[in-house]
């Protein structure tokens, strides 16, 4: 039976050898890609324009609250290299954060228009 890294409790994944923790955060990490890839490949590309602005507005909004709960600056995620690399996956993503900016942040999540165009622009 292969089990799952989910399929273990706490005490059974600490009597695991170094070798089996090892394989199974291969077996995750390998997981993970493969979803990746399917919702990059299959799903994403399916979605229509406000799903993707309800994506980019929910996915980034997560991160940026996360990083405040860690005491760090939320904005560090967005800089040239990220909007670059976001911009060849999703062309439309200028007008999607204008998007997500007027509909979603504008309305009490308070993440700043001027600050994420000063850290996407920068260097």
């Amino acid at each position: 039976m292969n089990k799952k890294m989910k399929d273990y409790t706490n005490e059974e994944f600490s009597k695991l050898s170094d070798k089996e923790k090892s394989k199974l955060f291969e077996i995750e990490r390998e997981e993970s890609a493969k979803e990746l890839l399917h919702f990059e490949k299959v799903i994403y590309p399916n979605y229509g324009f406000d799903e993707k602005v309800k994506f980019w507005s929910g996915e980034l909004h997560q991160s940026m609250r996360w990083l405040v709960e860690d005491g760090e600056d939320p904005y560090v995620i967005f800089t040239p290299e990220w909007y670059k690399s976001t911009k060849d996956f999703e062309p439309e993503l200028d007008k999607i954060m204008e998007e997500v900016f007027s509909k979603y942040w504008g309305t009490g999540a308070d993440w700043s228009k001027e600050e994420y165009f000063k850290r996407i622009l920068s260097k």
